[in-house]
């Protein structure tokens, strides 16, 4: 309805345009004593009119266009999100690919939407002890007050299988955050904060069954890891590119092995309280060149934590106050290694080994 009163509405502003031009353009046109004859007059007037009506036409089918890709994006969108909801978990997959599909269909503002849903999906309440549960719900029946009086009745409600579908948006994403992607959301942002991350698919290759973010790319205005958990057998940044700011304020690295060996961390990264408690945590050859880097009262307790042939640019790294330093990272820098290098002066504190303080 609203198309017919534009096109009606346009025909008539090209009649009146006509008339209009025809009455403003004959005195121009007349020159000394002759007069325009009054047919080319017209013919003059309604070439105007046409080619402003063709313009009117543009937008009315600009304006049709937008709002018929709006209506298959709304469709789609909320389709997805309906199957992510879904109690089924073949289902709830099956909605990952298809936010996955209209992200990679929208524009770059309608695609923050679907990805800030799937990352919403991986912030969800999650216990790994139940995200291989196949059943669907508990109930718990127990006295309100005393023996022989009236039961309280607990229900609990569980997302089957959960842990098969975190997998496959951990998949979709960092699929989508390689270098050669077909479609690639390393500039869009990403809130992964508080998210448990656990023996994850994220790509298929070697590291199949563990958590690996190797070789993506976040350059986007906001990565953030705070407050995650990283459990799996082994967690893995290698080659990664942070090029935004980038916070793992809090997350905790229990891995057995946990990478970001060769990563690039060029924008603000924070990874203020992290812990890193895993056997094997190592930043070899990482290099850190954005403005300032944070590990303040980190917690390094895992048996070995490597920072061996790190770049530490010129910017701001600091190791200030942390909680636990037992055992102590290695670095280039320490006493009784073969060759030690001088420790660089934009690295913190400049009295090193770092004072614990537990309480702050």
């Amino acid at each position: 309805m609203n198309l017919f009163f534009a096109i009606v509405f346009s025909l008539a502003g090209a009649v009146v345009i006509a008339i209009a031009a025809a009455w403003l353009l004959a005195p121009r046109l007349n020159v000394g004593t002759e007069t325009t004859p009054p047919a080319d007059l017209t013919r003059l007037a309604l070439t105007i009119a046409a080619g402003v009506g063709g313009v009117v036409a543009l937008v009315v089918a600009y304006r049709r266009q937008r709002d018929l890709e709006q209506g298959r994006f709304v469709e789609g969108f909320g389709a997805a999100a309906k199957q992510l909801g879904d109690a089924d978990v073949a289902v709830r997959m099956a909605g990952v690919y298809a936010m996955a599909g209209v992200a990679d269909q929208a524009s770059k503002l309608k695609r923050q939407q679907c990805i800030d849903v799937l990352c919403g999906y991986l912030r969800l309440p999650y216990s790994p002890e139940l995200g291989n549960n196949h059943q669907s719900g508990r109930t718990i029946k127990k006295p309100l007050f005393r023996k022989g009086g009236p039961e309280e009745e607990l229900r609990f409600q569980y997302r089957q299988n959960d842990k098969e579908v975190r997998q496959t948006i951990v998949r979709v994403i960092t699929g989508h955050l390689q270098e050669k992607s077909v479609r690639s959301w390393s500039s869009n942002i990403f809130d992964f904060t508080g998210s448990h991350f656990e023996e994850a698919y994220f790509f298929e290759a070697i590291f199949n069954g563990y958590v690996t973010f190797q070789g993506a790319t976040f350059s986007g205005k906001k990565t953030s890891f705070q407050r995650a958990i990283f459990s799996g057998e082994i967690t893995s940044f290698n080659g990664a590119t942070f090029s935004g700011p980038t916070w793992f304020y809090g997350a905790t690295f229990s891995s057995d092995n946990t990478w970001f060996t060769s990563a690039a961390l060029s924008g603000s990264t924070g990874f203020d309280r992290a812990t890193f408690s895993g056997d094997n945590t190592s930043f070899d050859g990482a290099t850190f060149s954005g403005d300032n880097t944070s590990f303040d009262g980190a917690t390094f307790s895992g048996k070995h934590t490597s920072f061996k042939e790190v770049n530490f640019g010129v910017g701001k790294v600091s190791f200030e106050r942390p909680k636990v330093w037992n055992p102590p990272p290695a670095f280039d820098w320490d006493p009784g290694r073969d060759k030690p290098t001088p420790k660089p002066a934009n690295v913190e504190p400049q009295d090193w080994p770092p004072i614990v303080r537990p309480s702050d």
